[in-house]
């Protein structure tokens, strides 16, 4: 009785032994495909592109001490430039050559322009003419007055207006189509004098139903 207890005591204890060591074993197999997985610290996890570089509002050094950020204000700023003399000292202004900003060169720039003979940007030509039919002093290239004259310039150039809004094509050569007066809507054979079912009261050589 005892060597049977006992027997089974050692083969139990085995056993035990047998299962935890092949658990380690399997634990430990790196091509155990329920090991720890070595990817589960997932080194992309951190995105390096997080902390965007380019983002630095807040941070920049400003065009000008009073940013704006109304941009129908600046078009309203600029049409009131517009006609304001005192910007020069020759008693014109930007209305005098362009009322209401009428016969503006078309956008975009930079591009020749005669009146400078010299390819400009849109600000570079605002100045040429502050300089010289006006008679003024150049604008700062980030004062308001500059964006305003910009903004202004940008509203009423040629280059805005649709070149399709006038379509070519309005008048269309097809509307009336020649066909509408069809030249088969009255039959040819109507007035068949071989016609079996033509007028039989007058006498037709070729009718059947004729006398």
């Amino acid at each position: 009785m005892l060597g049977r207890s006992l027997f089974i005591a050692i083969f139990t204890a085995l056993i035990t032994i047998g299962l935890w060591s092949s658990d380690a074993v399997a634990a430990s197999n790196p091509c155990n495909p329920c090991a720890v997985n070595p990817c589960a610290a997932n080194p992309c996890a951190t995105n390096p592109c997080a902390a965007n570089p380019c983002d630095t509002v807040g941070g920049n050094m400003a065009i000008r001490a009073d940013r704006v950020k109304d941009e129908a204000a600046v078009l309203a700023e600029g049409a009131a430039l517009w006609s304001d003399a005192s910007l020069g000292r020759s008693g014109l202004s930007c209305a005098t050559c362009h009322p209401k900003g009428k016969d503006l060169h078309a956008a975009p720039y930079p591009k020749y322009i005669a009146m400078a003979d010299d390819v400009v940007t849109l600000d570079q030509m605002i100045n040429f003419c502050m300089k010289n039919p006006m008679g003024g002093d150049y604008l700062k290239w980030n004062s308001r007055e500059m964006t305003a004259l910009a903004a202004y310039v940008s509203a009423h150039s040629g280059g805005n207006a649709n070149p399709c809004a006038s379509n070519p094509c309005a008048m269309n050569p097809c509307s009336k189509n020649p066909c509408a007066a069809n030249p088969c809507a009255a039959n040819p054979c109507s007035k068949n004098p071989c016609n079996p079912c033509a007028a039989k009261k007058s006498w037709n050589p070729c009718n059947p139903c004729g006398y």
